[in-house]
């Protein structure tokens, strides 16, 4: 019996060798890679929005800083694109994902592919069905109640509104929704007319048309995104109408004509870079065996011509 276990207990220590020699013990293949080998792969919603060009920017800053690698594409505003470039990542070996969903519904069999493999997936922007690690966006329903009591106080708590949507969009639903919320407290003022521009800023335009034709006592319009304002602000520029603009997002462009003291007052301001860096930051924070928070909620501010900058 003792030489038996004798024999037992060396095998055991040549096996333990053998195992170190080869690369390691058991379980050190998922060990957390160094910040030069990690991949990340990005679905973002667009490059056609200004936004999420900036979102773009500051990923690339921050994986710059803490040098890894970022596969960006173009999701197209397109679920089933989206879905695409996350299997051809999955093919290609990432270590993590990164989604800026064009839906929150429709989304989960994305973010499944990438986690079958054991791949984590962050999402930026909009919410979605599936379960990412984690979540990074601005908190929309209080940045539309921002623009809601900016608006009651330009008003003086009277006058028609209308609102530029983007029902597609989660959060573009939850900044209309926090926008209107406000009203409660101010029975005179009245939302007159909602549509929805679908993203595009030419379709903004002619949706801002039809306000003018159809309500002639129309005080204010509220864009859930720059580009809506800029379609809106074009069309009330040329038709000299002084009906007031609200936008949101806090773009260079918006910023520019806040500037200058005309129709668009103001805008509701987000963190692009904070966004991008902070998800890039998240991904490889998992990658490298840390605990992250499940959603991270940026606070929003308003941009008017008395603070911009």
């Amino acid at each position: 019996m003792k030489k038996s276990f004798v024999k037992f207990l060396a095998g055991c220590v040549f096996f333990t060798i053998l195992l170190t020699i080869c690369g390691g013990v058991v379980g050190s293949a998922s060990a957390a890679k160094a910040p030069g080998d990690i991949v990340i792969g990005v679905s973002l919603l667009t490059r056609e929005h200004v936004f999420y060009n900036l979102v773009e920017e500051a990923m690339i800053a921050k994986a710059k800083e803490l040098g890894i690698k970022l596969i960006v594409m173009d999701g197209q505003q397109d679920s089933s694109v989206q879905y695409s470039q996350i299997q051809d990542f999955v093919t290609q070996g990432v270590d993590g994902v990164i989604l800026a969903a064009a839906s929150s519904a429709g989304s989960k069999a994305a973010i499944e592919v990438a986690q079958k493999e054991n791949i984590p997936v962050a999402t930026v922007g909009t919410k979605t069905d599936g379960n990412p690690e984690t979540h990074f966006q601005t908190d929309e329903w209080a940045g539309g109640e921002l623009a809601g009591k900016y608006a009651a106080k330009a008003l003086d708590g009277k006058g028609e509104v209308a609102i530029i949507t983007y029902d597609e969009i989660e959060p573009c639903v939850d900044r209309a929704e926090g926008f209107k919320s406000i009203f409660k407290d101010y029975p005179e003022i009245k939302v007159v007319d909602e549509q929805n521009y679908q993203g595009e800023a030419e379709k903004a335009a002619t949706i801002a048309q039809d306000f003018i034709t159809k309500h002639p006592n129309l005080k204010l319009v509220f864009a859930v995104g720059d580009p809506a304002a800029i379609g809106a602000y074009t069309t009330f520029n040329a038709a000299k109408k002084d009906i007031k603009i609200i936008g949101y997002d806090g773009n260079p462009e918006g910023i520019n004509e806040i500037k200058k003291r005309g129709i668009w007052i103001a805008d509701v301001a987000q963190d692009p870079a904070g966004l991008g860096g902070g998800t890039v930051q998240a991904v490889v924070d998992i990658i490298s065996g840390k605990t992250v928070s499940k959603e991270v909620l940026l606070t929003p501010y308003m941009i008017d011509a008395d603070n911009v900058k």
